[in-house]
């Protein structure tokens, strides 16, 4: 018998701290009913139980996402609905009006209520909402397709200008206007393609060595798409890039697509051939927007909102710049489209004070974001940084303003922001392009307006692709142009530049740094569900690009618990001048029933947006019951892994209970077996 140890009492105290651990767990199982309440309960288990949470927490907030998607689409096409009634009324007033049984009266009353419906619609269209989002104004058209028009000022057009809708490409077209017939359109379309185009890019070539030394480099696209059309709307022509863009933001350089777009609603026709005036203002404008072309190319950063390849919306160029360097080549003072001196109301007697006080006015000022602020003043602000780059030349001419604008091109495409190079070309009195858009109108600016203006005179373009006094700038000859040739058989052409595109360039924020891939290298991988392939790796020795996956559109709906899993929803502009029914005329009956045909038109393009929306609403539904359905059944799953089976937890803890007691007691007993020895030293 021994006194200093007591080996059974030491392991009946064990055994006793062991079942009193296990009943404590096993209360701890039966009050919250979880099996696994912490890592050391079972961390595989653990691990995959919290995996199977958030994918059970993210399906049931993407089937609220859904649900709430549905909500939206659903107020679209009751608004389409309603759309669609007023534009049948109008049809069945133009029915009404084609009857020469009404007098010139009666037709004038059917025109009013005519203009009424009309107003309804563009009403419709611009206030239907959703959450304060605006669902038919053209905010939620369809994905990444950015387009630089050329907008008309001047007189109306009148009724026999021609007037076509629609594809107008090679054929002859029938749209809401008179047709236009195959000599027509085959003038006009050579004149683009072997002419104006033509002669527009050799020009920019000559007066813009930055762009030369691009197109060198094979960063200049080799063609553009052409579209001719007509409507009734203020725009002339169009450059517009199109791209793709994957969930995750990166655009698909070797995806990006141009176009030329052609309004002959906006020309005047002289039998067959266009009017002298209107080949010059065709002429002036395609000058216009060759400068977006080229810029769409060699600045893709700045012009779609991107750094290094990747969407950047804070990036982007503001619209003053983007339009203003496309009027300072082609000129703001043009006699057609002067914004110049018929929206800001300026010419060469103006005083600086007047000037200071015309582009600072809160219609026209930068920050405005109106339409004379861009084309205008715009205008006005791009020539006085090229001027401040050409180090302020003492004379003014179109050459010493185009090595100006060469300049900041040059700085732009070799990486530098616009913020940077507004502050090193004004030796620091405008620190950002905030700054300097804020400001815009000081003494100095107002002085060189006043210059400028004295330069170009009251009968001048104002362009530095010719001189400034210039009213033709191109000349009539056919050409032929190493880059942007028209392909006249398509609207979209994909850019030859591909993977040659300079994703270092600078923006209006940040600079650029190369995109990963090297100088022939690109996005990669292979499309994920919803979305295309995306466009193969290239040879660069950086990463390849993400996986293609949903491109991002207008609205984006997050239907999945991880990235990725989103769906995109376009809703074209419902605007009457979209639509091609503005200012229709019931007030003859040749013009009742042209109305007639843009009605149906319009009415098809409705019909097709409400088709798009039904199949959108369907799929989103099944979706929904996807959803829950997944979310139910990995709820189970995950209830396997992570609840408490509790019959089996009552059992083991009576067991453990049991256990409990018999250990006290034993232990007890344990702890008096040493007493025993008493008995020996009696």
């Amino acid at each position: 018998m021994i006194l200093q140890h007591n080996p059974g009492a030491a392991n009946a105290a064990r055994q006793y701290h062991i079942v009193i651990e296990k009943q404590r767990k096993g209360a701890e199982k039966l009050s919250t009913g979880y099996r696994i309440n912490r890592a050391a309960d079972d961390a595989a288990g653990l691990t995959i139980s919290e995996s199977m949470r958030y994918m059970i927490r993210g399906a049931g907030k993407a089937s609220d996402n859904a649900q709430h998607g549905i909500s939206l689409l659903q107020t679209a096409d009751g608004a389409l609905n309603e759309s669609q009634q007023v534009i049948q009324r109008i049809r069945e007033l133009s029915v009404q009006a084609a009857n020469d049984t009404n007098t010139e009266s009666d037709r004038e009353a059917i025109q009013k209520e005519v203009v009424s419906m009309l107003s309804e619609v563009d009403r419709i269209a611009n206030d239907t909402e959703f959450n304060t989002i605006k669902l038919l104004d053209g905010t939620l058209e369809a994905s990444p397709y950015q387009s630089s028009p050329i907008l008309i000022r001047g007189t109306a057009q009148t009724d026999a200008m021609q007037q076509a809708a629609f594809e107008i490409v090679a054929d002859p077209i029938v749209g809401a206007g008179v047709k236009l017939n195959n000599t027509q359109v085959a003038g006009l379309n050579e004149m683009l393609v072997n002419s104006i185009v033509p002669q527009a890019v050799n020009a920019f070539l000559k007066t813009f060595p930055v762009f030369q030394t691009a197109a060198g480099a094979n960063q200049v696209s080799n063609q553009i798409g052409l579209k001719l059309y007509g409507d009734t709307s203020t725009t002339l022509a169009s450059v517009s890039i199109k791209y793709a863009r994957y969930s995750n933001g990166t655009i698909a350089g070797d995806s990006i697509q141009l176009n030329l777009s052609v309004n002959t609603r906006a020309l005047s026709f002289s039998g067959n051939d266009l009017t002298p005036e209107s080949r010059t203002s065709l002429e002036t404008t395609i000058v216009h927007e060759m400068m977006h072309a080229f810029m769409d190319d060699t600045l893709t950063n700045g012009m779609i909102g991107a750094t290094d390849g990747k969407a950047d919306s804070a990036n982007q160029f503001p619209g003053w710049f983007k339009e203003g360097m496309a009027q300072c080549a082609a000129g703001g003072c043009a006699n057609y489209n002067d914004w110049v001196n018929g929206a800001l109301k300026l010419n060469e007697n103006s005083t600086t004070a007047q000037i200071s006080a015309a582009v600072k006015s809160s219609a026209n000022r930068l920050s405005s974001n109106s339409t004379a602020s861009k084309y205008g003043t715009g205008y006005l602000a791009c020539m006085y940084l090229s001027y401040l780059a050409a180090g302020k030349p003492a004379a003014l001419d179109s050459a010493g303003l185009a090595g100006g604008i060469n300049q900041i091109f040059e700085k732009l495409i070799n990486g530098d922001s616009l913020n940077n190079i507004v502050k090193d070309i004004s030796g620091g009195t405008y620190t950002s392009v905030t700054d300097f858009r804020n400001k815009f109108g000081d003494n100095a600016s107002a002085e060189f307006i006043s210059k400028l203006l004295k330069a170009v005179g009251n009968t001048g373009n104002g362009g530095v692709v010719a001189s400034l006094t210039a009213d033709d700038l191109l000349s009539d000859n056919n050409a032929a142009s190493p880059v942007f040739q028209v392909d006249d058989t398509k609207e979209f052409v994909v850019s030859s530049v591909g993977n040659n595109r300079n994703w270092g360039t600078g923006g209006a924020n940040k600079t650029g740094s190369g995109f990963a891939g090297g100088s022939t290298g690109g996005p990669g991988g292979t499309g994920g569900p919803g979305g295309p392939s995306g466009p193969g790796g290239g040879t660069g020795s950086g990463p390849g690009g993400p996986a293609g996956t949903n491109l991002a559109g207008a609205l984006n709906l997050q239907i999945g618990a991880r990235e990725g899993n989103a769906f995109a929803i376009s809703i074209d502009d419902m605007h009457t001048a979209v639509l091609g029914i503005e200012n229709l005329s019931v007030r003859s009956f040749d013009d009742a029933g042209m109305a007639i045909t843009a009605c149906d038109n319009a009415l098809t393009k409705i019909s097709e947006n409400r088709s798009r929306i039904g199949a959108y609403i369907n799929r989103l539904e099944y979706a929904v019951n996807n959803l829950e359905n997944t979310s139910e059944n990995t709820q189970a799953a995950e209830s396997l892994i992570r609840d408490s089976d509790m019959a089996d937890e009552m059992v083991q803890y009576s067991k453990n209970q049991i256990l409990s007691q018999a250990g006290q007691s034993i232990l007890s007993n344990a702890v008096n077996q040493p007493e025993s020895v008493l008995a020996l030293l009696g």
